[in-house]
């Protein structure tokens, strides 16, 4: 799912959306964690205002 180019959406505890689509343009594993880079994202200001929120995809793209 994390896979570049695949769209994802940050969503709050409500599942509101707050930002998205977003298209991932790259990633790599932190620790236990990810690093994730958007396209068209440029700056670390804007995405630090996601933080503590959730990431989901369309239900058509999810995968168990």
């Amino acid at each position: 799912m994390l896979t570049p180019k695949a769209q994802v959406f940050v969503v709050d505890e409500s599942r509101r959306v707050i930002a998205g689509p977003l298209v991932i343009a790259r990633r790599r594993a932190y620790h236990r964690e990810w690093l994730l880079g958007f396209v068209g994202v440029g700056g670390r200001a804007i995405v630090d205002t996601w933080r503590d929120q959730f990431l989901a995809v369309e239900a058509a793209d999810a995968h168990d």
